[in-house]
Order: structure tokens, then sequence, then C-alpha cells
């Protein structure tokens, strides 16, 4: 696990001329006493690419066992925290890492197999639903750009829990809007939120659903993506799901929570990065963010459903924030904090 894979001099030239930003990231999850229950916990760990250095990883796990493991369906890697008499005092876990990342547009990764990001996830679907979307706007595989504007244009940023919250109101939603292919308005998107919370669903925002993103059209980044994975893919056009963090434009700081985006494959050009949720969030830039991922960002996992060493459930849909389980069974009794500093 002490190893760190370095890009090589061949891939930065490729991005030579873009920008590119140095940073310490530290992520850090602070753990409930179990009182000596069995103790599960999975985190995700970064790797090298060709638009990003991983370098410095250091991991503090406060006396706990754990294993650095593959995930095989996508290449990623993860901490397993797997200490079988628990705890009686809270733990705190800490990775730490340094991060070299490259603004970039089309890259050619090595490794990664275009076919393999063209079937479905468990809730990002392909097929029949979304034919019909596609043929009803005459989208098409030689124009992803028009992919990117359909969702663009047919999603709206907000992720409102309560009446009266911040995204409820404006600048995100409206008193009057109807939003999706079913002309929901806010408090139903609030209905449906609440549902599915209290019946542990996915039919909401930020479960990166597709077919809850086209229906409803109001989200985070991981339905906007989502959504244009379903066409894309439906349109046998190769595109993979994103996760990772957004680094602020200040010198050090605390990082709220995750960000997401994805990227497509082409024959001869390779993988074009597009950030629509963020292009939303700044119409200004919806042309460089087709086309472009800026270099204040840095990727923890690649991919979806993932399958991880031990885990209690048959796949995770999201994997950016801890995973925790108590004697088997799924906790929240830890909390997550997520920061970083130029280097």
């Amino acid at each position: 696990m002490k190893k760190v894979m370095l890009i090589s001099a061949l891939f930065i030239l490729g991005c030579s001329d873009n920008m590119q930003r140095n940073f310490n990231f530290n992520y850090s999850i602070n753990i409930d006493s179990t009182n000596n229950k069995k103790l599960e916990l999975w985190a995700p760990i970064p790797q090298s690419n060709e638009v990003q250095t991983i370098t410095n990883i250091k991991i503090d796990a406060a006396g706990l066992d754990y294993t650095i493991e593959n995930e095989e369906l996508h290449g990623n890697k993860y901490l397993y925290i797997n200490h079988n008499q628990g705890t009686r005092t809270e733990k705190n876990i800490l990775i730490s890492f340094d991060v070299n990342r490259l603004e970039h547009q089309n890259i050619q990764y090595d490794n990664v197999e275009p076919q393999n990001y063209l079937g479905s996830y468990s809730v990002v679907p392909t097929g029949t639903f979304f034919s019909k979307i596609i043929e009803k706007n005459n989208l098409t595989e030689s124009n992803v750009r028009g992919i990117y504007d359909y969702v663009l244009s047919g999603m709206h940023y907000g992720k409102p829990k309560e009446i009266g919250d911040t995204y409820y109101g404006d600048p995100w939603l409206s008193a009057d809007g109807q939003y999706g292919d079913k002309a929901v308005n806010r408090d139903e998107v609030v209905g449906l939120y609440k549902k599915a919370k209290s019946h542990k669903g996915n039919y909401t925002f930020g479960n990166g659903n597709s077919v809850y993103a086209c229906d409803i059209g109001v989200g985070n980044c991981t339905d906007y993506h989502s959504y244009f994975l379903s066409l894309s893919r439906t349109l046998e056009v190769p595109a993979r799901f994103h996760m990772g963090f957004t680094i602020p434009e200040g010198e050090q700081g605390k990082i709220g929570g995750y960000h997401c985006w994805a990227d497509y494959y082409e024959e001869g050009k390779g993988w074009t990065p597009v950030d629509i949720s963020e292009a939303d969030k700044a119409p200004e830039k919806k042309n460089y963010f087709f086309g472009t991922a800026t270099e204040n960002r840095v990727e923890m996992m690649v991919g979806r459903d993932f399958i991880l060493e031990g885990y209690g459930e048959e796949t995770v849909n999201l994997f950016i924030y801890p995973l925790l389980e108590i004697d088997d069974v799924p906790s929240t009794l830890f909390t997550k904090h997520f920061s970083y500093k130029n280097i």
C-alpha cells in the first residue's frame, strides 16, 4: 500500500500547456464507540492516472486493523477497516495525500476498455425508456454535445429537503416552476425526498437515479451525469461516471461535500470530460464544461455499483463517503470532514 504510482513524463506532455493545481487533501472520519462490537468501515483511496498524480499517501487508522483492497470492476482502491473487537472509545481515521491535478480535455487513458462502459447500473438503466427520449429529441451518437445540451436544458440544480430551505427558493427553484417530464412543482420535489427517506428509496435527488432525473428534473451532480450516462450508453457511446471533490480557490480550507462528472469515448480522440451540473450553475461557462475538466478537483472513484470486500449489501450505488457497519448492520455513528491546503 506504500507504493505510489507516478504519472509518466509521456502522460504529462499531453497536458503540458494546461493549468495545474498542487494541494494536500485530508479525508477524516470520526467513529463513535462501538461498545466492543465488530467495526467495519470502507473509504475510497485515490489513484494516479493521466490527469492526476497522487503521492505521499498516509493512513492513520488509530490502531484499527485494516487493508487496502482492489475494486475489480473499475480498478479502484479503497480502505477496509475490519476490527473484530470493536472500540470502547471514539476513533479518528485520517487519510492524507498530495495531489497534482491537471486541467484537461480529451485524454487517451491506458488500461481503460471503452466497451466496459456501455451497460446499465442499478439506477442508471439503458434501453427502451431512454430510446424513446432519444427518438423524440433527435439525439444521435455523432453529436454528444446535443446530449449534453439536452440534459442541461432539462435539469435544474436543487436539493430541497424542506419547504422554505435554501434550495426551495430562488435562484434554485421557483414558485411557478414546473420541472422534469412530469412537470412537478417544488413542493412535490420535497415530498418525493421525504418519501424516499422514510421508505429508504432512491427516487429522489442525490442518488444518481437517471429515471428520476428525467421524470423530475431537479437534482445534483449525480443526477445530471447519470442521465447523461443512460442516454449516451443507449446510443452506444461509452461513458464513465467519476466522483471526487472540488477544491476551492483559496490557499486552504474545508470542503463541504463531493462532486461528480462524466466523460465519454470517441475513437481516435479518447475520453472527453463533461460537467453538466457545473455548467447549469455557471451558464457563462457551459462551453468550457463541455470538453474540459478543471484542475480544481481530485478524483476518488470511477464507476458505479461497487462490490466491496466484506460489505453486507450486494452493491454500493455511490462510493465517496465512508460506509460503516457495526456487527454487520449499517450505521451512521460517524462524522466526516474534508480539507485541503495548497502546496
